[in-house]
C-alpha cells in the first residue's frame, strides 16, 4: 500500500511518527505481507497505525472545541477523553491525509485479540472468563456515560493481555451516537446482531448491547455460537452448553442471550 503522494509506506511511516512524536525514537517498523505498516515499535511507546478510508467513512460528528471530525475519530475523543477508561483502547492522536484517516492507537504489548487467544489456548475457564466479562461490562457502562454505543462487540474486538489477562474494548468503526429511539441500520457483525433486527429490522441500544455481550461470553466459554442462523437466533431455540458450567456462569450466558428475546425484559445498562 502507498501514500496518496507516492511514497512508500516503508519509507513515510518512520518519519511521519517522527515528526509526530518527536521526543520519540523509532527503533522498528513492521510491514506486513499486504505491504500494510500495522505496528510501530519505539524505544518507549508502542503504538498501532489504523487506516481508515475516506470513501468509507463519509460521516462527520461536531465535536465541541475541535469541530467535525470523522465520526470514528469523534466517537473515540468522546470515549478516551479523561478520566479514562482502563478497559477501552486509547486514542493518543489522528491525522488527516487526502484519501485517508490515520489513526494513532494504544498499542498493549504484549497482547492479542481475544478470538486468536482462545483459538491458541482453548475456550477460557470460567475464572478468566468473569474477568473478562467484568471488564467488557465497565468497558461498555463506560461507553454509555459518554453517549457512545459500540455496536460491535465481539472477541475479535477485545484486546487481551497475556500477562495480566486484562482486556481493551477497541474499534469503534461499526459505533454511533446513543440514542433511546431505535435504530433502522445494522453495522456490527451478523451473528452478534439481536433477534429484532432479523424480525423488525430495528433495535435499541442496550437490549443490542446486552445480546452481544451474551453471545461473546457464550463463545469464549463454549467455542463456538449460541445459535446459527437468522432462524435459529429468532426461534426461541434452547440455549445448550457443550460443557459443564457451574451455574452461575451457565445462568449468565442464558440470561444475556435470552433475555433479549424480549428486549423489554433486558436491563436498563449492559
Amino acid at each position: 500500500m502507498r501514500r496518496s503522494d507516492g511514497l512508500p509506506v516503508r519509507d513515510f511511516l518512520p518519519s511521519f511518527v517522527q515528526t509526530c512524536f518527536r521526543n520519540v525514537a523509532v527503533s522498528k517498523c513492521h510491514v506486513s505481507q499486504s505491504g500494510r505498516c500495522d505496528l510501530l515499535c519505539f524505544s518507549c511507546l508502542q503504538v498501532a497505525i489504523k487506516y481508515v478510508s475516506k470513501d468509507r467513512t463519509p460521516e462527520r460528528l461536531k465535536v465541541d472545541g475541535q469541530g467535525r471530525l470523522p465520526l470514528e475519530v469523534a466517537l473515540m475523543t468522546r470515549v478516551t477523553s479523561a478520566p479514562a477508561c482502563p478497559s477501552v483502547l486509547q486514542l493518543l492522536d489522528w491525522f488527516d491525509r487526502p484519501r485517508r484517516y490515520i489513526l494513532i492507537l494504544e498499542r498493549p504489548d504484549p497482547c492479542q485479540d481475544l478470538q486468536s487467544f482462545c483459538e491458541e489456548n482453548g475456550c477460557l475457564d470460567e475464572r478468566l472468563a468473569k474477568k473478562v466479562l467484568v471488564q467488557l461490562i465497565a468497558a461498555l457502562k463506560h461507553c454509555e456515560s459518554r453517549g457512545v454505543l459500540h455496536r460491535d462487540v465481539k472477541p475479535e474486538n477485545l484486546l487481551i493481555s497475556t500477562e495480566s489477562q486484562d482486556i481493551k474494548l477497541l474499534d469503534f468503526g461499526c459505533g454511533d451516537l446513543l440514542k433511546r429511539s431505535a435504530y433502522k441500520y445494522f453495522a456490527g457483525t451478523p451473528a452478534y446482531a439481536p433477534p429484532e433486527w432479523f424480525r423488525r429490522h430495528r433495535y435499541h441500544a442496550t437490549p443490542a448491547t446486552v445480546w452481544s455481550v451474551g453471545v461473546t461470553l457464550y463463545n469464549i466459554l463454549c467455542d463456538r455460537f449460541p445459535f446459527r442462523g437468522a432462524q435459529r437466533i429468532t426461534s426461541r431455540s434452547r440455549l445448550t452448553f457443550p460443557r459443564s458450567l457451574s451455574t452461575g456462569m451457565s445462568l449468565a450466558s442464558t440470561k444475556e442471550c435470552h433475555a433479549a428475546h424480549n428486549p423489554r425484559k433486558v436491563p436498563t445498562s449492559p
